[in-house]
C-alpha cells in the first residue's frame, strides 16, 4: 500500500486496507520450511499527519497466522494483534562523511513521492512473532525414541540416555553385590 506524501496533511487521516500474505509467507519461510505462515489477509489500519516535515503514522494489523510448535511439530492458530507508532523524516543526503548520534540512528526516514507501507507491515508482522512457536506452554512435545506425540497419547518407552561422563560407572562391580552383604 502507498501513501502520497503530499496526501499527508497536519490533520489526521484514517485509512483502512487489506495486506495480502504471499511476500509476508515468502518472508516467514526459512531454508523450505516456515514455522509461521498466514492463510488469510491481513487487515489493517493506519492514521497518518504531518508535524513540520515529519510524518507520523500510527496503526494496527489483525489477522491470524499458523504456526508449527517447535516441541509437538502440530500446526496451531496464533492470532496477530499488533499495534505500532512510527515517525518518518525526511531523507537528506549530506555530500561527505559525518558520523550519526544515537537518535539518528534510531530514526526512520523517507524519501520520494510515495510512502510506501509494505516494509513497514511486513517489519511489524515479524516484530510480532514468538521467538519460538509453541502451541502451548504445557506442551509435552515428542518422545525421543519413539516420536510419539506426547499430548496426545502416552509413550510406552523407556529413557535409555546415559551420559557419557558416568559411564565408567556402569562397568564397575561391586563386592557387595556378588556376595550378597
Amino acid at each position: 500500500m502507498k501513501i502520497p506524501i503530499e496526501d499527508i496533511k497536519t490533520i489526521p487521516t484514517k485509512v483502512d486496507f487489506v495486506q495480502e500474505v504471499q511476500e509476508l509467507n515468502r518472508l516467514l519461510t526459512h531454508a523450505g520450511e516456515a514455522e509461521y505462515h498466514l492463510a488469510t489477509p491481513l487487515q489493517g489500519c493506519v492514521t497518518h499527519l504531518r508535524s513540520g516535515e515529519d510524518l507520523l503514522l500510527t496503526g494496527t494489523l489483525h489477522g491470524e497466522l499458523m504456526g508449527r510448535c517447535a516441541r509437538c511439530l502440530e500446526e496451531y492458530p496464533l492470532p496477530l494483534a499488533r499495534e505500532f507508532t512510527m515517525v518518518l523524516t525526511p531523507l537528506r543526503t549530506i555530500g561527505r562523511e559525518v558520523e550519526l548520534n544515537q537518535e539518528e540512528l534510531s530514526a526512520s526516514f523517507y524519501s520520494g513521492e510515495n510512502i510506501d507501507l509494505s516494509a513497514l507491515i511486513q517489519e511489524q508482522v515479524l516484530l510480532a512473532l514468538p521467538s519460538q512457536p509453541l502451541c502451548g506452554e504445557e506442551c509435552r512435545g515428542l518422545c525421543p525414541q519413539c516420536g510419539a506425540n506426547l499430548n496426545l497419547e502416552p509413550c510406552e518407552c523407556r529413557p535409555t540416555w546415559k551420559d557419557p561422563s558416568l559411564e565408567i560407572f556402569s562397568r564397575l562391580q561391586l563386592a557387595s553385590l556378588r556376595t550378597g552383604k
